[in-house]
Protein backbone atom coordinates (compact mmCIF):
# COMPACT_ATOMS: atom_id res chain seq x y z
CA UNK A 1 0.00 0.00 0.00
CA UNK A 2 1.36 3.42 -0.93
CA UNK A 3 2.42 5.53 1.99
CA UNK A 4 2.91 2.60 4.36
CA UNK A 5 5.60 3.12 7.00
CA UNK A 6 8.53 0.77 6.54
CA UNK A 7 10.76 -1.10 8.92
CA UNK A 8 13.59 -2.90 7.14
CA UNK A 9 11.93 -2.07 3.81
CA UNK A 10 8.55 -3.61 4.81
CA UNK A 11 5.38 -2.21 6.32
CA UNK A 12 4.76 -3.55 9.84
CA UNK A 13 1.99 -6.17 9.90
CA UNK A 14 0.30 -4.29 12.75
CA UNK A 15 0.06 -1.18 10.55
CA UNK A 16 -1.87 -3.14 7.90
CA UNK A 17 -4.18 -4.51 10.61
CA UNK A 18 -4.84 -1.01 11.97
CA UNK A 19 -5.77 0.24 8.50
CA UNK A 20 -8.07 -2.77 7.98
CA UNK A 21 -9.82 -2.27 11.34
CA UNK A 22 -10.35 1.45 10.75
CA UNK A 23 -11.68 0.90 7.23
CA UNK A 24 -13.93 -2.02 8.27
CA UNK A 25 -15.54 -0.04 11.10
CA UNK A 26 -15.77 3.12 9.00
CA UNK A 27 -17.77 1.07 6.46
CA UNK A 28 -20.47 0.32 9.05
CA UNK A 29 -23.45 2.61 8.47
CA UNK A 30 -23.82 5.51 10.89
CA UNK A 31 -27.22 5.37 12.61
CA UNK A 32 -28.74 7.22 15.52
CA UNK A 33 -29.93 6.51 18.16
CA UNK A 34 -28.06 3.53 19.49
CA UNK A 35 -26.12 2.27 22.48
CA UNK A 36 -22.56 3.63 22.85
CA UNK A 37 -20.85 0.26 23.41
CA UNK A 38 -18.64 -1.61 20.94
CA UNK A 39 -20.79 -4.72 21.23
CA UNK A 40 -23.80 -2.77 19.93
CA UNK A 41 -22.01 -1.77 16.71
CA UNK A 42 -20.57 -5.26 16.29
CA UNK A 43 -23.94 -6.99 16.81
CA UNK A 44 -25.97 -4.60 14.65
CA UNK A 45 -23.43 -4.04 11.88
CA UNK A 46 -24.00 -0.28 12.25
CA UNK A 47 -23.52 2.31 14.96
CA UNK A 48 -23.29 5.78 16.37
CA UNK A 49 -20.09 7.79 16.65
CA UNK A 50 -19.70 6.39 20.17
CA UNK A 51 -20.25 2.71 19.37
CA UNK A 52 -18.18 2.76 16.17
CA UNK A 53 -15.22 4.36 17.96
CA UNK A 54 -15.60 2.01 20.92
CA UNK A 55 -15.41 -0.88 18.45
CA UNK A 56 -12.25 0.51 16.81
CA UNK A 57 -10.66 0.98 20.24
CA UNK A 58 -11.60 -2.55 21.33
CA UNK A 59 -10.24 -4.18 18.18
CA UNK A 60 -7.03 -2.12 18.31
CA UNK A 61 -6.52 -3.01 21.98
CA UNK A 62 -6.73 -6.70 21.03
CA UNK A 63 -3.75 -6.04 18.72
CA UNK A 64 -1.87 -4.19 21.43
CA UNK A 65 -2.34 -0.85 19.62
CA UNK A 66 -3.18 2.06 21.88
CA UNK A 67 -5.93 4.61 21.40
CA UNK A 68 -7.59 7.29 23.50
CA UNK A 69 -11.04 8.78 23.21
CA UNK A 70 -11.37 12.40 22.21
CA UNK A 71 -14.38 14.67 22.51
CA UNK A 72 -15.00 17.67 20.30
CA UNK A 73 -17.70 20.28 20.02
CA UNK A 74 -18.80 21.34 16.58
CA UNK A 75 -21.92 21.96 14.51
CA UNK A 76 -24.71 19.43 15.00
CA UNK A 77 -25.92 19.78 11.41
CA UNK A 78 -23.46 19.37 8.52
CA UNK A 79 -23.00 22.64 6.63
CA UNK A 80 -24.55 21.24 3.45
CA UNK A 81 -27.82 20.48 5.28
CA UNK A 82 -28.39 23.50 7.55
CA UNK A 83 -30.94 25.11 5.22
CA UNK A 84 -33.04 21.99 4.78
CA UNK A 85 -36.10 21.27 6.87
CA UNK A 86 -36.23 19.57 9.35
CA UNK A 87 -32.49 20.00 10.00
CA UNK A 88 -32.68 23.81 10.18
CA UNK A 89 -34.19 23.50 13.67
CA UNK A 90 -30.81 22.28 14.92
CA UNK A 91 -28.58 24.51 12.79
CA UNK A 92 -27.75 26.69 15.81
CA UNK A 93 -26.87 23.74 18.06
CA UNK A 94 -23.51 22.20 18.80
CA UNK A 95 -22.82 18.49 19.22
CA UNK A 96 -20.46 16.73 21.61
CA UNK A 97 -18.76 14.32 19.24
CA UNK A 98 -16.63 11.29 20.05
CA UNK A 99 -13.62 10.10 18.08
CA UNK A 100 -10.08 8.76 18.74
CA UNK A 101 -6.39 9.36 18.63
CA UNK A 102 -4.63 6.13 17.65
CA UNK A 103 -0.96 5.26 18.13
CA UNK A 104 -0.46 3.86 14.62
CA UNK A 105 2.57 1.53 14.46
CA UNK A 106 5.44 3.17 12.59
CA UNK A 107 3.53 6.45 12.31
CA UNK A 108 2.66 7.77 15.76
CA UNK A 109 -0.53 9.44 17.00
CA UNK A 110 -3.18 9.96 14.33
CA UNK A 111 -6.72 11.37 14.61
CA UNK A 112 -9.20 8.66 13.60
CA UNK A 113 -12.86 9.50 13.01
CA UNK A 114 -14.91 6.64 11.54
CA UNK A 115 -18.32 8.25 12.05
CA UNK A 116 -19.38 8.82 8.45
CA UNK A 117 -19.52 5.70 6.29
CA UNK A 118 -18.35 5.88 2.64
CA UNK A 119 -21.79 6.63 1.10
CA UNK A 120 -22.11 9.66 3.39
CA UNK A 121 -18.60 10.84 2.56
CA UNK A 122 -19.46 10.47 -1.13
CA UNK A 123 -22.38 12.86 -0.52
CA UNK A 124 -20.05 15.50 0.94
CA UNK A 125 -19.79 14.77 4.66
CA UNK A 126 -16.27 15.09 6.14
CA UNK A 127 -14.12 12.07 5.34
CA UNK A 128 -11.85 10.43 2.80
CA UNK A 129 -12.45 7.79 0.14
CA UNK A 130 -9.79 5.51 1.60
CA UNK A 131 -7.62 6.12 4.65
CA UNK A 132 -3.87 6.02 4.00
CA UNK A 133 -2.98 4.90 7.54
CA UNK A 134 -0.78 7.95 8.09
CA UNK A 135 -2.98 11.04 7.89
CA UNK A 136 -5.41 12.47 10.40
CA UNK A 137 -8.97 11.75 9.34
CA UNK A 138 -11.38 14.71 9.16
CA UNK A 139 -13.51 15.14 12.27
CA UNK A 140 -17.23 14.61 11.60
CA UNK A 141 -18.21 17.86 13.34
CA UNK A 142 -15.15 19.63 12.05
CA UNK A 143 -13.37 21.64 12.18
CA UNK A 144 -14.00 21.33 15.92
CA UNK A 145 -14.56 24.48 17.93
CA UNK A 146 -12.98 22.86 21.00
CA UNK A 147 -11.72 19.40 21.94
CA UNK A 148 -10.83 17.40 25.04
CA UNK A 149 -9.10 14.13 25.98
CA UNK A 150 -11.43 12.77 28.68
CA UNK A 151 -10.54 10.16 31.27
CA UNK A 152 -11.34 6.90 29.40
CA UNK A 153 -12.78 5.39 32.59
CA UNK A 154 -15.24 8.30 32.84
CA UNK A 155 -15.93 8.89 29.14
CA UNK A 156 -19.74 8.65 29.31
CA UNK A 157 -20.00 10.87 32.42
CA UNK A 158 -17.63 13.48 31.00
CA UNK A 159 -19.46 13.52 27.66
CA UNK A 160 -22.76 14.08 29.47
CA UNK A 161 -21.19 16.84 31.57
CA UNK A 162 -20.15 18.65 28.39
CA UNK A 163 -23.66 18.28 27.01
CA UNK A 164 -24.98 19.76 30.25
CA UNK A 165 -22.84 22.84 29.61
CA UNK A 166 -24.10 23.19 26.03
CA UNK A 167 -27.82 22.56 26.12
CA UNK A 168 -30.51 24.70 27.72
CA UNK A 169 -34.27 24.39 27.74
CA UNK A 170 -35.43 22.09 24.98
CA UNK A 171 -32.04 22.07 23.15
CA UNK A 172 -31.44 18.40 23.98
CA UNK A 173 -34.86 17.36 22.66
CA UNK A 174 -34.28 19.35 19.45
CA UNK A 175 -30.81 17.81 19.11
CA UNK A 176 -32.22 14.28 19.50
CA UNK A 177 -34.98 14.91 16.96
CA UNK A 178 -32.54 16.41 14.42
CA UNK A 179 -30.09 13.49 14.84
CA UNK A 180 -32.95 11.05 14.24
CA UNK A 181 -33.98 12.98 11.12
CA UNK A 182 -30.37 13.11 9.88
CA UNK A 183 -30.01 9.36 10.41
CA UNK A 184 -33.21 8.77 8.41
CA UNK A 185 -31.93 11.03 5.62
CA UNK A 186 -28.64 9.18 5.54
CA UNK A 187 -30.51 5.86 5.17
CA UNK A 188 -32.30 7.35 2.13
CA UNK A 189 -28.91 8.43 0.70
CA UNK A 190 -27.59 4.88 1.03
CA UNK A 191 -30.75 3.48 -0.56
CA UNK A 192 -30.57 5.99 -3.40
CA UNK A 193 -34.04 7.36 -2.60
CA UNK A 194 -32.97 10.91 -1.71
Amino acid sequence: MAGAPTVGGRAPAAWHQVVRIVEDVRALPYVWPGPPEARAAKAAGRGTCASKHALVAEELAALGVGSRPLLAVGPLVPASLVDRAPFAAGAHLLEVHEYLTVSVPGVGPVVVDVTWDPPLVARGLPGVDRWDGRSDLPVAVGPPLASWAPDPARLRAEKEALRGRLYRGDDRAVRDRVLRDLSDEFARWRAGTA
